[in-house]
Order: C-alpha cells, then sequence, then structure tokens
C-alpha cells in the first residue's frame, strides 16, 4: 500500500531535520529550510513561527519515532534478558534506519549544554527514562552490574554504540580487522560485546 503524500509541515520537518544534523541549532538557517522547501520563509513562519519551534518539532519526531521503535521491539520482546538484547539491537537499527535522525540527536547530546538550562521541552526524556527503567530493572534481577548506577551503564551503552558507529571509517582505514570493512558487520559485534561490559 502507497504510503499518503507527505504534507507540507512533513517536508519541512524532513529538510529541518536535516540541515540541524549538518549544522546543530545555532548553525542552521531558517531561510536555507525555506529555500530547501520552497516555501519562503513566511510559508515556514506559517507552520512553525520561530527556529526554537521548528528544532522541537523535529527532535519531538524523533522522539515518537524512537518509543514507537521502543515500544515495538523492546516492550513486546520476551523475557527481561531479550528486552535488554532487544534494546541495544534497537539502538543499532535505529543509526542504520535513520542517519539522520542519529546524527541530529547525537549533535543535540554535544551542543544542547547551554540549552538544556533553558529548555521548557525536552523531547528525548521520555526515551531516557524508559531506558533507565529497563536498566535499574536488568540490575535488579542480577543481568547487569549492580555496583554500577544504571545511568552509567545508560552511558556507557549509548556512548559505546554512538562512538563506535562514528569512529568506523577511522579506525577501517587504521586497523586490519575484517568486521571493521563493514558497518553492519562491525555495530553487529560492538552491540554484542557492549552488552558484556556491563554483566556481572
Amino acid at each position: 500500500m502507497a504510503s499518503p503524500p507527505k504534507t507540507r509541515k512533513d517536508l519541512i520537518l524532513d529538510r529541518a531535520e536535516q540541515h540541524f544534523a549538518d549544522h546543530g541549532f545555532q548553525g542552521a538557517s531558517l531561510s536555507a529550510i525555506a529555500r530547501d522547501c520552497e516555501v519562503g520563509n513566511p510559508g515556514l513562519l506559517h507552520h512553525f513561527p520561530s527556529k526554537e519551534t521548528l528544532y522541537r518539532a523535529v527532535l519531538e519526531k524523533q522522539a515518537e519515532e524512537l518509543m514507537a521503535r521502543m515500544h515495538k521491539r523492546v516492550d513486546k520482546a520476551g523475557n527481561l534478558q531479550e528486552r535488554l538484547q532487544a534494546y541495544v539491537a534497537l539502538q543499532v537499527e535505529w543509526m542504520q534506519a535513520r542517519p539522520t535522525g542519529f546524527k541530529l540527536v547525537t549533535r543535540e547530546l554535544l551542543d544542547n549544554a547551554e540549552r538544556i538550562q533553558q529548555a521548557q521541552a525536552r523531547p528525548l526524556e521520555k526515551f531516557l527514562f524508559d531506558s533507565l527503567a529497563l536498566l535499574a530493572d536488568a540490575q535488579a534481577a542480577g543481568l547487569i552490574r549492580r555496583e554500577l548506577p544504571a545511568v552509567v551503564v545508560l552511558t556507557i551503552i549509548l556512548g559505546t554504540l554512538n562512538y563506535a558507529k562514528i569512529v568506523r571509517p577511522t579506525f577501517a582505514k587504521a586497523f586490519s580487522q575484517p568486521m571493521l570493512r563493514s558497518d553492519a558487520a562491525w555495530m553487529k559485534a560492538v552491540a554484542h560485546d557492549v552488552l558484556s561490559v556491563v554483566s556481572p
């Protein structure tokens, strides 16, 4: 079944995601986004009256997608061990399926130190809290090291996967391991091993 055609608002969100991913919040220009969408500044401002509003909408779209994937992939997995494995697999699948979204969220985590203090809404927070709850449950069940705070475990998992994705092209040039030749093989190996790092 064919997907319904995108609305102008959806088109703006898609193009804005690319601009924010490439240039960050500060570097992205509303005029450039409007030109890319062929709507002009008034057309863009009709849907999103400020850069902050547009950026928040782009992040909310990412958060909604991550939560939908979490519900479909993790919440419906079997036991807690399977849910934990599904959670790590979900991160890798999302990076592969949504490279622009991954780049945007990574940039947001790196660039938002000042903005987060004044932010009225933090779209990614629910995903992070649900992630933390899953890890706390896994610790209580003895599947993850209890001496590490759950937030440290979350940092290790997300940090390892993000860094692995970012450095693979450089590592592939520097090192001769065959798994580095393929992004999919490399990320699968890292995803498997990151759970070993945090296991008791």
